[in-house]
């Protein structure tokens, strides 16, 4: 073999063990791209978190992984063939939409969707969509990676629901904490508070505590620190940050750590602001209700002894008149006698005053401007008080009220003597007027009706009331002053009064601040009259015939003897059934009929409609313990010519108000 042959067979042998070198090597890399693939692929189908999936232009899958249909309950080969149909109907444009957006940007795209399970259920899948490329770079197919976001999305959803929740009830809720600073609020705190949550948090709680609530909240706080028991809901007032005061209900536990170590305060606060004021609104007037009826029931009792002792006092009267009529009598007895006429005077004064504060009536009604009863009274009381000085504001167009002159003199007067005694050293005493609207809520308690009012105001400057004094000075017989210094009858005949008017009294007065009346009568459309005196009629006597009809023995007695001595004929009767046969009987000889008001079978209105049906001209007096109240009025406004005696009266006084109705002609 030549050198020739010798070198061409080592060259050969050389290229024969670098292609073995190079085949081993193609297969060590063969077999480590195997390897590297086989892990891919076993990451992929192992995979429990994400779907992989490849598809061709049409949307046909050329790869998934098994998480794709497993997490759905189906094969691979139900997947293979129905996969795209498991889409939700409404999502499938969605998620169509995705897929060309990843084409035309040429960037993934995020896509949410929901597929629906083998059992039904449906599950919400977030997506990653890309272009699947070749090698020449071209578009081949999309390749997507998903995940099941079902959990994740249903806690977002709750977490949502929660948040909407909180930051949209009307209640605050807070969270502090330990050192008492704001670490959590929703939307109703912070208007509550007037503060926003960056403000709240960085201020202490203390901050919008009220200095004088400061150590009863520091000792809740602690309370429930110490305890770990939730406060019971309490009444707390805060600050707000406009300076406002609101009373807020609060409700505040305990925030623990997972390890169970206290780290704040959490809470829920309840401005009940406007539900206070209206719970105190509505226990005032409740109690005004109940003032209103205990009043109520006293004037009732007031008005029947007032009644009985007019009746008691009619005797002393009458017996006491006749005696006086005695030509005999001694210049001793005489003046003893009058003596005693005063005194009984004095008793019906009282008894009158009584009947006042029972509302027993209005004498004579007539349209007022209560400007000029306020200046005529005022001053007559400024003649004899120059130690007081009188101020006035009275509204000069002021409405009219239809009232009894005599009646409101006297509640001026009453108040005025009240005041004065309230300023023992002298004072200021303010007296004003004015129109006003009483809405229904104001006049729920008095049952009166709401509208136009007028509003007189006394104010002095003397010593004031308590609580306690002010919830009492309208019932009868209630004074502070000494024995023998005053009856306590003065307010609660002022009370009566304006009651029986159908309009209210209230009273505002504050230990050594005085106090403030003001009176309510309610507006009149009529034009206001002027106020005169009424002349006397001259008292004189007669002959005419008068039936007499009154169940009481004393006071019969009494009363014929006034009148016989007074020249009269008296027929008697004890009942108004009784009363209206006599006048059947004697219908033509009897000239006036004196009738009792309160009698057996019915009383004195029956008999007066029975005797109006026998003569419609009858002329009748009516006669009562009680004032001119409402059923008097009544039977007096009926018709026909009537008037009215109050009891007790004296002879005089009788004979005048007899001759007053005889004259009189229909």
């Amino acid at each position: 073999m030549n050198n020739y042959e010798m070198l061409n067979r080592q060259e050969l042998l050389e290229t024969l063990s670098k292609r073995d070198q190079a085949i081993d090597a193609c297969e060590k890399r063969l077999s480590a791209l195997e390897s590297e693939s086989a892990r891919f692929r076993d990451f992929l189908e192992d995979s429990v978190i994400m779907g992989c999936f490849e598809t061709d232009l049409k949307g046909r899958f050329t790869y998934f992984n098994p998480l794709n249909y497993e997490a759905l309950g189906f094969d691979r080969a139900a997947f293979e063939s129905d996969g795209p149909s498991f889409v939700s109907a409404e999502d499938r444009e969605r998620l169509s939409s995705a897929f060309k957006k990843a084409r035309s940007s040429h960037r993934p795209v995020l896509a949410e969707y929901r597929l629906r399970h083998k059992d039904g259920r449906v599950r919400i899948v977030e997506t990653e969509v890309s272009q699947l490329l070749d090698k020449a770079r071209r578009h081949v197919g999309y390749r997507g990676v998903s995940r099941d976001v079902t959990e994740r999305r249903t806690v977002s959803a709750e977490l949502l629901r929660y948040r909407d929740f909180l930051e949209n009830i009307d209640d605050g809720c807070y969270e502090l904490d330990l050192k008492g600073y704001n670490i959590f609020c929703n939307q109703a705190t912070e208007r509550i508070l007037g503060y926003t949550r960056e403000e709240l948090a960085a201020i202490n709680h203390k901050s919008y505590t009220l200095p004088e609530d400061k150590e009863e909240i520091r000792s809740i706080f602690s309370e429930i620190l110490r305890t770990g028991r939730s406060a019971r809901p309490y009444l707390r007032q805060i600050i707000r940050k406009d300076g406002e005061i609101r009373t807020v209900l609060t409700s505040t536990s305990l925030i623990r750590d997972a390890q169970g170590h206290p780290v704040g305060f959490r809470g829920i606060i309840q401005d009940v602001t406007e539900r206070k004021r209206l719970e105190e609104k509505e226990q005032k007037l409740t109690e005004r209700l109940h003032q209103a009826q205990k009043m109520e029931a006293i004037g009732t009792l007031a008005g029947g002894i007032a009644h009985d002792f007019n009746n008691l006092l009619m005797g002393i009267m009458g017996y006491t008149s006749l005696m006086l009529q005695d030509a005999a009598l001694g210049a001793a007895c005489h003046e003893k006698l009058k003596a005693i006429e005063n005194f009984v005077q004095s008793g019906a004064d009282l008894s009158r005053q009584l009947l006042g504060y029972a509302r027993g009536g209005r004498y004579e009604i007539k349209a007022l401007n209560l400007n000029d009863l306020i200046a005529k009274t005022a001053s007559m009381f400024c003649r004899t008080k120059k130690e007081i000085q009188v101020h006035r504001n009275l509204l000069p167009d002021l409405w009219s009220v239809e009232a009894d002159p005599g009646q409101i003199e006297q509640v001026l007067l009453n108040l005025f003597v009240n005041a004065w005694q309230a300023m023992p050293g002298g004072g200021a005493l303010y007296l004003s007027s004015n129109n006003v609207i009483l809405d229904a809520d104001y006049v729920r308690a008095f049952e009166i009706n709401p509208g136009p009012f007028v509003r007189i105001s006394i104010t002095d400057t003397g010593v004031g009331m308590d609580e306690q004094v002010k919830g009492r000075i309208f019932e009868p017989f209630f004074t502070t002053k000494e024995l023998g210094q005053g009856t306590g009858i003065g307010l609660a005949s002022v009370y009566g009064i304006i009651r029986g008017h159908k309009g209210i009294i209230a009273v505002y007065s504050e230990k050594g601040q005085g106090s403030t009346f003001n009176i309510y009568l309610p507006a009149s459309e009529k034009a206001a009259e002027a106020i005169d005196s009424r002349t006397a009629v001259e008292a004189l006597g007669g002959n005419e015939t008068i039936l007499l009809a009154e169940d009481e023995p004393m006071i019969a007695e009494v009363t014929v003897a006034m009148l016989e001595n007074l020249g009269y004929t008296v027929m008697k009767a004890g009942t108004g059934e009784e009363a209206a046969r006599i006048y059947q009987d004697h219908q033509g000889q009897i000239d006036l009929v004196i009738m009792d008001m309160i009698m057996p079978g019915g009383g004195g209105g029956p008999a007066v409609d029975a005797i109006s049906e026998i003569n419609p001209s009858v002329k009748v007096l009516l006669s009562s313990g009680y004032s001119l109240n409402g059923m008097i009025k009544e039977v007096m406004d009926r018709g026909g010519i009537r008037a009215f005696i109050q009891k007790p009266f004296q002879l005089n006084e009788l004979a005048a108000k007899i001759r007053e109705i005889l004259a009189r002609s229909i």
